[in-house]
């Protein structure tokens, strides 16, 4: 896909923001209790900021159209690329419904509080095709979703985090600080530790856009460094606004958000508008969120396609803009069958919410175990562009830096399946016979290779980046 460059280095910052800070994600995390800032803290300090570095330095060393896909192919090989670039995608495609599920009941609490569970699938539905419908259109269009929508939720989180400092100081705060409540406990923290990891992940993802970049060995580096920087703040904001406004046990995983700027805002005049406008540009958020991933993920599908490693129909492109629409269409079927199937499974949007957020979260986490080890071998291997941003090649800075990140995402992945505490057999077993069906369907869409060997494969150097996977 050889496409004119279309991102800028503001355009890759916003991106990046859009594809990590999560509104959702704050008041599931926010739900432990003021440990829950010990908890980000420790994941920025241990887990983002080595993640960061490997992406920086692969997206700038070794550009590529693939992404995650295509560094996993230079390291182990064209079937391990294939495994990754599914799990990638279809990911995403389970974590749309639960997106929209979430959106339909924000939406319910704003305008239609006894809004059945039917209607609101019915609304998930539509907004699962508006999303796929997004991501076929040009990139120049469409990159003005992520764009707004980085704007849209640091709007929001800026508010939730001067919304709580005001409370703080006229009101008292609704659940106290102090050394106590900020240590961790290890019970009630793991439980939700992995829905932090999971806001924390995405600094790989505009690397699948590298050809469409102007210079991604000059921007990507600055780009993801500030995109980090804003991306902490923001979320440590925001957590705290939500934990002065509301008590621990107010806070929901579906209501959380509208209750806390009802309360923020209270003192104002036109408290109502102020909530529908806020709750609004909320749900926007959650759009362009789902559109940041699609484009994503969508393109590391058709570059796997298209280099033999997924069915061919993942990497047909629209024939006007050349954007990966096979796999943006094949999104969609995906994301409606687990709506209806789901729906069938819960009685309410929250546990509809949790259900599909859980099982693609776990799905999501999956192709980092492949991303760390991939870095470690590349590192020692010929190919890196010398533009490129680089970490010094010494064991005592590469080797933390991968298996810091790597154990988190063990870690989370455990902990997803395995909750502290009372482990529900049935949500287990459910677990494992979907992420069996998951991967056995994998491992069937890879598609017969000829075996090439890593070492045969060069990278292209030319104008918008380097191409990966020519065999000379």
């Amino acid at each position: 896909m050889n496409k004119a460059p279309k991102l800028k280095r503001k355009d890759i910052t916003l991106f990046t923001i859009s594809a990590i800070l999560t509104i959702d994600g704050i008041a599931a995390a926010a739900a432990i209790g003021v440990q829950s800032l010990t908890w980000w803290v420790l994941a920025f300090i241990c887990f983002a900021v080595p993640y960061a570095l490997i992406s920086a330095e692969l997206g700038s060393s070794r550009p590529s159209q693939g992404g995650i896909v295509s560094w996993v192919k230079l390291a182990f090989g064209g079937r391990w690329a294939a495994r990754t670039s599914w799990l990638y995608w279809i990911n995403v495609a389970l974590w749309m419904p639960a997106v929209f599920i979430l959106m339909a009941g924000v939406m319910a609490q704003m305008f239609w509080p006894q809004m059945p569970i039917w209607f609101q699938i019915v609304f998930a539905l539509v907004m699962t095709w508006v999303s796929v419908w997004i991501c076929t259109v040009s990139l120049d269009v469409g990159k003005w979703i992520p764009n707004l929508g980085a704007w849209s939720k640091m709007i929001i989180v800026l508010l939730l985090g001067i919304g709580g400092i005001t409370m703080a100081v006229t009101e008292g705060i609704a659940n106290e600080i102090n050394l106590s409540t900020l240590t961790p406990s290890w019970s009630d923290g793991l439980q939700f530790f992995p829905v932090i990891i999971f806001s924390l992940m995405g600094f790989d993802l505009i690397c699948c856009a590298s050809d469409e970049m102007e210079n991604p060995r000059r921007d990507l580096p600055v780009s993801l460094l500030v995109a980090g920087v804003a991306i902490a703040t923001l979320y440590l904001f925001a957590v705290y606004g939500v934990l002065v406004a509301l008590p621990v046990e107010e806070i929901g995983l579906v209501s959380g958000l509208l209750m806390t700027f009802e309360r923020l805002l209270a003192p104002l005049p036109a408290t109502e508008w102020l909530v529908l406008l806020i709750g609004l540009l909320a749900q926007f958020s959650f759009m362009a969120n789902i559109v940041t991933w699609s484009m994503g993920s969508n393109r590391a599908a058709a570059e796997a396609a298209q280099e033999g490693d997924l069915p061919k129909i993942f990497g047909r492109e629209h024939p006007r803009y050349q954007t990966p629409v096979g796999a943006a269409v094949l999104t969609g079927v995906v994301s409606t069958s687990t709506i209806l199937l789901y729906g069938l499974m819960a009685s309410a949007a929250e546990d509809l919410y949790w259900s599909l957020f859980s099982f693609a979260t776990l799905i999501f986490l999956l192709p980092y175990l492949m991303l760390f080890p991939a870095y470690l071998v590349l590192k020692d291997q010929p190919g890196q562009s010398a533009d490129g941003w680089q970490l010094p090649n010494r064991k005592w800075i590469v080797y933390p830096v991968v298996l810091l990140p790597l154990a988190f995402t063990v870690q989370a992945i455990i902990f997803f399946v395995f909750p502290p505490g009372e482990v529900n057999v049935m949500d287990t077993l459910i677990m494992f016979v979907g992420l069996c069906v998951v991967l056995v369907i994998g491992e069937f869409m890879q598609q017969k290779e000829q075996p090439v060997a890593v070492s045969n494969i060069v990278l292209k150097s030319d104008k918008t980046g380097v191409k990966v996977g020519e065999v000379p």
